[in-house]
């Protein structure tokens, strides 16, 4: 295990209200994710968070995860706005339904590792995934520097209960 790695799995349940937000978009393969790509991604709408002047909480950034098929997924970086946000260029405006999530806290470099491992824990308690389209969604801080920075991120997968 690598210095400031926490495997450690506490699972919970965590109800989310709907909620707006506004973000950009990022479509590929897992191929692609694997090679950095997201993290590119994301250093780039750290550069373009500042234009989201109505956020409601500008620290806390949403990575969304939709329609992921056998080779790739459609990935938003979003924050949390009002209804009525101004929508800047080459973003787009996100609903996030209301949902239980099954979520963990991870820090550490083996994120896929934390995902199968929640999975397992979402399994083994007899909760089914809900099918509602969002198949992730991870919180990171707004500080969080996605290419030098060790991952920090709580993740969610929406369940039936």
């Amino acid at each position: 295990m690598e210095k400031g790695e926490d495997t450690g799995m506490e699972a919970k349940l965590v109800n989310k209200e709907a909620f707006k937000a506004v973000g950009a978009k990022w479509v590929g393969t897992f191929e692609q994710a694997a090679k950095d790509d997201i993290k590119i991604f994301h250093k780039e709408f750290l550069k373009r968070k500042t234009e989201l002047k109505s956020a409601l909480n500008p620290e806390n950034i949403f990575g969304l995860s939709y329609h992921i098929t056998q080779n790739g997924f459609t990935y938003y970086l979003a924050l949390e706005v009002e209804d009525g946000t101004a929508i800047p260029e080459e973003m787009e405006l996100i609903t996030v339904p209301a949902c239980t999530f099954a979520c963990i806290e991870y820090k550490g470099k083996a994120v896929h590792e934390a995902y199968t491992n929640l999975y397992t824990w979402i399994k083994e308690n007899g909760y089914t995934l809900t099918q509602n389209g969002l198949e992730h969604l991870e919180e990171y801080p707004g500080s969080f520097d996605p290419v030098n920075d060790v991952p920090e991120l709580k993740i969610h997968i929406p369940i039936m209960i």
